[in-house]
C-alpha cells in the first residue's frame, strides 16, 4: 500500500507514535509534514531542532519531508501547518492528528490550568487542524483525516479524567465529520492506541531504567503487557490509504492487534407513561444490552422507538 505522490500532515511527529507514523509513511513514498513544537508530556517548553531530526532521519532513508513548528492549539497555528503543506508540496491528501499531552491527577487535585491545557491542545488542536484542511480537501474532492482517540476515554482511567474527556470528545467528532465529509470525499477515522513511549513510560519503568533506554528492550522482550509504537503506525497506514473505503470507525491498535470499538444501546424497556418507581423495578432489564443495536446516526436510534401516540403521553 503506496503512497507516492501524496501528502501526509501528521501532528505531534517528532517522537513517539507521531514519529512513527511519519517515518513509516515516507518509508511507503509519502511527502510528509513533520509537525512538532517540541514540548515535553506535559506541554512545557520547546525545542524546534525535534521535527528537523525526523525530517532529516527521513531524508537519510531516501525520503521527503519539511519540518513545521506551529502550534495546532489555535486557528493561526493550525492554518499555518497546512500552509506549510501546500506551498511546500501543492497539496494535502492525508490529515494525521496525533498531537497531544498527557498529565496525570486525581480529580479532586486538578488545576483549572491542567484541565484546560488538556482540552486546547488535544480537542481544539484536533478541531482546529480538520477546519483547516476541510476546505482544501473539499477543493480536491477528496481527502482523509486520522484521529486519535483512547480507550481512557470510553473505558475510563483513574488520574486521567482530563485526558478521557479529551479524548471522548475526539470520538465525537469523528463520528460527525464522517457523516458530513461522505458527499464531500473525506473520510474520517480514528485510532485508540496504546504503547509505551515517552508520554506514559514513567508509568512502567524506573528513573533508572528510563535513563539508560534499558525500557526499550524490556519492552520488546514482550515482559511488559503493551508493545512499542511502530506496531501502532500500520493501522493508521491502512485507514489513510486510497483503497479504505472505511469511514466513522475506531479502532484500538496495540501490541499487534487491532479491534473496531462500538457504542451500542441496548434493547432496552418502553413505556412512555413510566415513573421513576418503574425504571427502579425494571433496572435489571434496562441495564442489560439483549439485542442491541449500533446506532451510525442519532435517527438509528429514533426509527427503534415505537411510535408515541398524543393519548400515552403524560403532559
Amino acid at each position: 500500500m503506496r503512497f507516492d505522490g501524496q501528502v501526509v500532515v501528521v501532528t505531534g511527529a517528532g517522537r513517539g507514535l507521531g514519529r512513527e507514523h511519519a517515518l513509516q509513511f515516507a518509508a511507503r513514498g509519502a511527502n510528509v509534514v513533520v509537525n512538532d513544537l517540541g514540548v515535553e508530556s506535559g506541554s512545557d517548553g520547546a525545542d524546534i531542532s525535534v521535527a528537523q531530526t525526523v525530517v532529516d532521519e527521513i531524508a537519510a532513508a531516501g525520503g521527503t519531508a519539511v519540518a513545521d513548528t506551529h502550534s495546532v492549539a489555535d486557528a493561526d497555528g493550525a492554518a499555518a501547518v497546512i500552509a506549510t503543506a501546500t506551498e511546500a508540496f501543492g497539496r494535502v491528501d492525508v490529515l494525521v492528528n496525533n498531537a497531544g499531552i498527557i498529565s496525570y491527577g486525581l480529580f479532586g487535585d486538578l488545576s483549572d490550568d491542567q484541565w484546560h491545557r488538556m482540552q486546547s491542545i488535544t480537542v481544539d488542536g484536533t478541531y482546529f487542524m480538520s477546519r483547516a484542511a476541510w476546505p482544501v480537501f473539499r477543493a480536491q474532492g477528496r481527502g482523509v483525516i486520522v484521529n486519535t482517540t483512547s480507550n481512557a476515554g470510553f473505558a475510563g482511567c483513574p488520574q486521567l479524567s482530563h485526558y478521557g474527556t479529551a479524548k471522548l470528545a475526539i470520538a465525537g467528532l469523528t463520528k460527525s465529520l464522517a457523516l458530513e465529509g461522505e458527499e464531500l470525499g473525506i473520510r474520517v477515522n480514528a485510532i485508540a492506541p496504546m504503547a509505551i513511549t515517552r508520554m506514559n513510560r514513567d508509568a512502567f519503568f524506573s528513573g533508572a531504567e528510563r535513563e539508560s533506554e534499558d525500557w526499550q528492550g524490556e519492552l520488546r522482550s514482550g515482559k511488559i503487557p503493551m508493545g512499542p509504537a511502530e506496531i501502532v503506525s500500520p493501522t493508521v497506514l491502512w485507514l489513510a490509504h486510497q483503497s479504505t473505503t472505511v469511514s466513522g470507525e475506531i479502532f484500538s491498535t496495540s501490541s499487534g492487534k487491532v479491534a473496531r470499538v462500538a457504542f451500542v444501546v441496548g434493547e432496552g424497556w418502553f413505556d412512555p407513561n413510566h415513573t421513576p418507581e418503574d425504571l427502579r423495578d425494571n433496572g435489571r432489564v434496562i441495564g442489560e444490552l439483549g439485542d442491541f443495536i449500533e446506532p451510525k446516526s442519532t435517527n438509528d436510534e429514533l426509527a427503534l422507538i415505537p411510535p408515541l401516540f398524543a393519548g400515552h403521553v403524560h403532559t
